[in-house]
Order: C-alpha cells, then sequence, then structure tokens
C-alpha cells in the first residue's frame, strides 16, 4: 500500500500521484447526514466521511448496492446540501457514491469548504 502523506492536518491525505486512484481529491470529513433511495421516501441515518467535487463515502447501516441510486443531504460548512448521485462502491456499511452533475452552487460549495477548512486555516496561524 502507497504510504500517505499529511498536508497541514491529519484531515486531509494526499496519496503519491502514482497510487491515486481517484480523479478528483477529497478530503476526510465526519458529518451526520442522511440518504433516500430514490426508489424509497424513507430516510436512513448516515455519517458521511469523506467529501470532494466528484462523489462522497458514507458510513450507514442499510445494505446498499452498487447501482443504487440515492440523495445524501448533510450540513457543510454550516449549510445544508442535498447532493444525488449512484453507489460506485459498496463495501460492507462503507458505500463511494459518484455524483450526479453538480450545478455551480454546489460545486462551489464544496469547493470552498474544502478550501476553507483544511487550507485557509493554516494562513490564519501564520
Amino acid at each position: 500500500m502507497a504510504k500517505d502523506k499529511s498536508l497541514f492536518n491529519e484531515s486531509l491525505q494526499v496519496r503519491d500521484a502514482s497510487q491515486q486512484k481517484r480523479k478528483k481529491a477529497r478530503a476526510n470529513v465526519q458529518l451526520e447526514g442522511e440518504f433516500r433511495i430514490n426508489t424509497d421516501d424513507q430516510s436512513h441515518p448516515c455519517t458521511v466521511i469523506d467529501v470532494g467535487t466528484g462523489g462522497l463515502s458514507l458510513i450507514c447501516r442499510s445494505t446498499l448496492y452498487q447501482g443504487d441510486r440515492l440523495t445524501v443531504r448533510f450540513r457543510l460548512g454550516g449549510r445544508p446540501i442535498s447532493l444525488s448521485g449512484a453507489v460506485v462502491r459498496a463495501n460492507g456499511k462503507n458505500i463511494g457514491i459518484q455524483y450526479d452533475p453538480l450545478d455551480e452552487e454546489k460545486l462551489a460549495l464544496i469547493q470552498q469548504y474544502i478550501h476553507t477548512t483544511f487550507f485557509d486555516k493554516d494562513k490564519k496561524k501564520a
């Protein structure tokens, strides 16, 4: 396994580029949320464990399968966000979601959150 390098704090992990599987970077988080499978009206609790501009990962008690379509809702930087997408990886209770195309507002919110949370706070210390 590739050796992880930490940038600025332990919340953001970056792998050697030759070992990176994703085309878009993600940041590790712990955010409470809920999801709804698009064929069901019932919401289920989850914890979002990483978020990026191309997708997110979550942990839940529900059984999900690759190809399931769902909508995930949580608060990002204090603002509510709702993201739709498809399950691309289901490993036990750890689920990987690839977003449907994002509108500019949601993309900007995610980018701003990652930048503010992991990069701007180090400038304030200087």
